[in-house]
């Protein structure tokens, strides 16, 4: 009788898995990091195989650094960054040393997959070229400003020559 219910449990056991374990290297955590700057909102998301316990953006540097507490060997990481937050060529660094990631995206985001060794605490830099629509208000004020000049300019230059 024992050895039937011993069997049983046996049998049973891989069915469930244990609660609040992460399955494998694969498993993906989903954050979201609400970012405020300048009066925006944005919202970084990303999915990794580890947890991103803090994070701080820079506007000055241009740069997002996750703080991140893996427990697997092989970490994977897809974040998507808002264009209008920091855009351009990216560079990026695991606890202060360059490594290299995929960047791919469209008009709105850009869509970063990157992998690196190792478990424990790990801090993660991503530094872009650009932040915000640089100079968006200015520049339509200008293009304003131009289109009425050159409209003036022409209607005066009429009345000159007629």
């Amino acid at each position: 009788m024992k050895s039937v219910s011993f069997l049983i449990i046996l049998l049973i056991l891989p069915l469930f898995p244990i609660a609040f374990a992460q399955l494998g290297d694969k498993t993906g955590f989903v954050q979201r990091l609400s970012i405020e700057t300048d009066g925006y909102n944005f919202e970084v998301k990303t999915v990794s195989s580890f947890d991103i316990t803090d994070y701080e953006f820079n506007s000055d540097e241009k740069r997002l650094t996750m703080f991140i507490s893996s427990t697997v060997q092989n970490n994977l990481v897809e974040i998507q960054i808002p264009k209008n937050l920091i855009n351009g060529n990216f560079t990026f660094y695991l606890n202060d040393e360059q490594i290299k990631a995929v960047v791919k995206g469209n008009e709105q985001i850009s869509f970063i997959t990157l992998e690196f060794p190792g478990d424990g605490f790990h801090k993660l830099d991503i530094i872009g070229t650009t932040y915000l629509p640089e100079f968006s208000t200015i520049a339509s004020l200008v293009l304003a400003t131009s289109l009425i000049g050159i409209l003036f300019l022409k209607k005066v230059n009429k009345r000159i020559i007629h």
